[in-house]
């Protein structure tokens, strides 16, 4: 008389593991639930087995019993696969379920065709039906399938343990014990003859294997964040509707951003809507192009850029709801507030705007500080220097305006590049600084002695520029201003000084320099010459292209003679 109450007792366990399973398990696995309403049934074929007054009720007893044996290896192969976080098709599963229906349905024809069992007797032990079976031709299916899934899984569960790092390790290395476990009570019942049946005292410890990751999941995955994810999707919107524009629903977070949706059925095509929506709704455009551009496995996504309603920016995605052939069948709009971080943008950009604006006021202010200090000192030079009264001020406007016809003109010259010699020209004589006063203030034309002293000028010059700029200008302003110092003298035939450079060697900067630098020596009244007419002094420029002066830059140079007539004839 126990035997009948061990069946119920492991009945009733069953049965409390699927209300537990339904109360607490917030996955809802669908696999799992399946498992567990096969061990309810399979458990209550063997409770009806063992209650059974005659043949004919042990053997549709038996067949019920017999419902776990077969399906339970394959649904639990398939949860071992969900817990590896390893999918297979559709198509597979329904076939495997499919070749274990095939074996169920020669279990149903036990009492009708020797292919499953040759010979079934029952007898009763202490008021127990106990059913005994000579296995038939196909029985072998049996067993074989149930190895198959055992081997399937070991091999399953040892790839996730080695190649997937978000397996739960420990809740899967128990899964295994059980399965092994299980495997090995029926190849004892096989071998020895209990005289009673394991099998739903298995089920339950297969059962209890299988919900130690299910309560492991729940407490630290799920359950545990549940407020947290809650407050998350309350702040995001979702609405799905079918490639009809037929309404499907949405949340409450989406009707408060289209008050209109509250007045929209399930099921109605949406025919009107409001501008804000409609915008909204036209990004699916962008998604069809890419369905019919995709693979059926692909995930379908599209942006929906910030946009505003009222006073709010939202921001989200489109996405693609396909069947499980791939076939594209309606579409999932996700939108979720935005407004807190664009007034941060905002924000940003006027900060960096005003910090702009600040830095670019006081470099100004810097750079003019800097430009008189230049100018200073030029006009310390041309205090001590006799000879040159007004020349640094001269060269420098003669440059603006040479200036001006190389930017027009097709040589390819940049603005910063030609504003950069502008500035420097103040500095091209800053070398004198550093030349005796006796030669300086001499009344007289320089001897060769002095004229040597002189030629050292240059030299001076790029060192003081060098020392004047560095750390406050730019690299490439402080590179224009130390060659048009050091170098403004040099002539294209490599007979100028201080370093004797020729042609291209010397920088352009110097060669425009020079062209300026000569004009004004050329009209401007020495203590040792008279100035020179204007045409005079172009013809000389014009004599020395190509051996003093860079070609190109003297045609451009010869095209400013009103512009430098009409300077000179004011000043």
């Amino acid at each position: 008389m126990g035997m009948e109450y061990m069946y119920l007792g492991c009945l009733i366990i069953s049965i409390g593991m699927f209300f537990w399973l339904k109360i607490y398990d917030v996955r809802n696995s669908t696999i799992q639930f399946f498992n567990l309403l096969i061990v309810i049934t399979s458990n209550l074929g063997f409770y009806f087995v063992s209650i059974s007054e005659d043949y004919e009720e042990a053997i549709m007893a038996h067949k019920i019993a017999l419902f776990g044996g077969v399906f339970l290896p394959v649904f639990y192969f398939f949860l071992i696969l969900e817990i590896c976080h390893i999918y297979i098709s559709n198509y597979a599963c329904v076939l495997l379920v499919i070749v274990q229906g095939f074996i169920y349905y020669l279990v149903c024809t036990m009492d009708k065709s020797e292919l499953f069992y040759k010979n079934i007797t029952t007898h009763t032990v202490d008021g127990v039906c106990i059913i005994s079976e000579e296995c038939g031709t196909l029985h072998f299916l049996f067993p074989m399938m149930m190895f198959i899934y055992f081997v399937a899984s070991i091999i399953a569960a040892n790839y996730a343990l080695l190649r997937k790092k978000s397996v739960n390790k420990k809740s899967l290395f128990i899964m295994l014990i059980f399965v092994t476990f299980a495997l090995g009570v029926y190849v004892v019942e096989r071998i020895v003859d209990l005289g009673f049946e394991l099998v739903p005292f298995v089920y339950v410890v297969l059962m209890l294997g299988s919900l130690i990751p299910v309560y492991d999941s729940d407490l630290y995955t799920v359950q545990e964040n549940k407020n947290i994810m809650d407050e998350v999707f309350s702040s995001v919107g979702f609405m799905t509707f079918d490639r009809n524009f037929t309404y499907k629903g949405c949340n409450e977070f989406m009707e408060s951003v289209f008050p209109e949706l509250r007045n929209y059925i399930i099921g109605q095509k949406i025919s009107y809507c409001s501008h804000d929506l409609e915008n909204v709704i036209s990004n699916i455009s962008s998604l069809e192009m890419k369905y019919h551009r995709s693979l059926k496995k692909d995930i379908l996504t599209v942006p929906i850029d910030t946009f505003m309603v009222g006073d709010r920016y939202y921001v989200g995605e489109i996405y693609g709801v396909t069947n499980a052939f791939g076939k594209l069948e309606g579409y999932t709009i996700k939108l979720k507030d935005d407004t807190d971080r664009q007034k941060i943008l905002v924000l940003t950009e006027r900060y960096n705007e005003e910090l702009t604006k600040e830095v670019e006021e006081k470099t100004r202010k810097i750079k003019d500080i800097q430009q008189k200090v230049i100018l200073g000192m030029a006009e310390m030079i041309e205090s001590r220097d006799l000879s040159t009264g007004g020349h640094i001020k001269r060269t420098s406007e003669v440059l603006k305006i040479f200036a001006d016809k190389l930017r027009a003109s097709d040589l390819g010259f940049d603005d910063e590049f030609l504003d950069n010699i502008i500035s420097s020209a103040p500095m091209h004589d800053l070398g004198k600084l550093g030349i005796e006063d006796a030669i300086l203030r001499k009344n007289s034309e320089l001897s060769s002695e002095d004229f040597i002293a002189m030629k050292k000028h240059p030299e001076i010059g790029f060192n003081m520029v060098n020392k004047v700029l560095a750390d406050v200008e730019e690299p490439e302003f402080i590179k224009v201003a130390e060659n048009v110092a050091h170098y403004h003298h040099e002539k294209m035939d490599g007979t100028g000084y201080p370093a004797g450079l020729k042609g291209e060697e010397i920088p352009v900067e110097a060669r425009i320099m020079a062209l300026a630098d000569v004009y004004d020596a050329l009209v401007s009244k020495r203590c040792y010459k008279d100035a020179l007419s204007s045409d005079e002094a172009f013809d000389i420029i014009k004599k020395g292209a190509g051996t003093h002066f860079d070609e190109n830059l003297t045609k451009v140079f010869l095209s400013c003679k009103t512009e430098l007539e009409s300077y000179y004839s004011n000043n």
